[in-house]
């Protein structure tokens, strides 16, 4: 190739392309943030939806309470699947948008994040990963536990069986937040297009909000992939949830209330978008609250165990 092949002047057709397609994805960005967004929040109302940060602050005053949290868990998604290993009364809870950090650093400064043990599940994306342990302030009796990738290293990901082995080695303090990375990306149970899509979600902080959509598109993915493998990694951890709270119940531990609950949703094709983009729309701020009833514990898990 000579040399002057290589200059934009001469690629005059690429340059136009890259132009055209750089306008295309700017224009629906701002649809999206500041038409669409505000317009199906219009529409879905949120009236239904109980206030997520009361919620927490509520179980924060507990003396002793589980928080468990799904990353990535929208509502709708969790409502389908969760009665087949978990019993309790759910109910909808709006967290504040555009994404985790909008709610976090807040609550963690609440005065009664004290005396609580959090186990969490680092996931091995950086732009992904919460760390949490940044979050807390340095008068507090808080332990964080944070939990890196191992026997999933490839896929920058911690298994949920992971988790409940650390928690099983050093034991519940009785104000408890376990933090699992599923259904995060990546999913355990489609390891290829995991893999197949890290590159663009290591830098999806960066790119256009639509870049996943044209990926899946270059490779010749259906969405329906890509919805299937988020249920399946729900699913997964849903079994290791319920495992969870078997342990609670064999260890003695006197929890006044146990609750499971998401950080934020996932988008999953939807505007052609997808995982969690910056946007106040219902997929995203509108995530489980299930209130497991102490008295019912072991009802839960005679009632679900054929079901494993």
């Amino acid at each position: 190739m000579r040399w002057f092949e290589t200059s934009p002047r001469y690629n005059i057709r690429g340059f136009v392309q890259s132009i055209k397609r750089d306008a295309i994805e700017a224009i629906h960005e701002v649809l999206v943030k500041h038409f669409i967004s505000k317009f199906l929040g219009a529409m879905y109302g949120f009236e239904d939806c109980a206030s997520w940060v009361s919620l927490f602050k509520t179980l924060l005053r507990r003396k002793r309470f589980l928080l468990i949290v799904l990353d990535d868990a929208r509502y709708d998604a969790f409502a389908k699947v969760y009665n087949r290993y978990l019993r309790g009364m759910l109910i909808k809870a709006r967290v504040p948008p555009p994404n985790t950090y909008s709610w976090l650093p807040r609550l963690f400064s609440y005065p009664e994040f004290n005396n609580v043990r959090v186990f969490y599940a680092s996931i091995g994306i950086e732009s992904h990963d919460i760390r949490i342990k940044s979050f807390v302030p340095r008068d507090r009796e808080v332990e964080v536990i944070s939990i890196k990738p191992n026997r999933a290293k490839h896929l920058r990901t911690v298994l949920p069986s992971e988790v409940n082995e650390v928690i099983m080695d050093m034991g519940l303090s009785g104000r408890d937040i376990v933090w699992y990375a599923q259904p995060h990306f990546p999913w355990i149970v489609d390891e290829g297009l995991s893999i197949m899509l890290m590159r663009d979600v290591l830098i999806h902080d960066y790119l256009p909000p639509d870049t996943i959509r044209r990926r899946l598109k270059a490779i010749g993915v259906p969405r329906s992939r890509f919805v299937k493998a988020y249920y399946a990694n729900l699913v997964l951890v849903l079994r290791y949830v319920r495992e969870l709270i078997r342990y609670a119940i064999d260890q003695g531990v006197d929890y006044k209330e146990i609750v499971v609950t998401s950080d934020h949703g996932e988008m999953l094709g939807e505007l052609g978008l997808y995982l969690h983009q910056e946007y106040d729309l219902p997929q995203l701020t509108i995530v489980p609250w299930l209130k497991l009833v102490p008295r019912m514990y072991m009802g839960i898990l005679e009632c679900t165990s054929h079901l494993q």
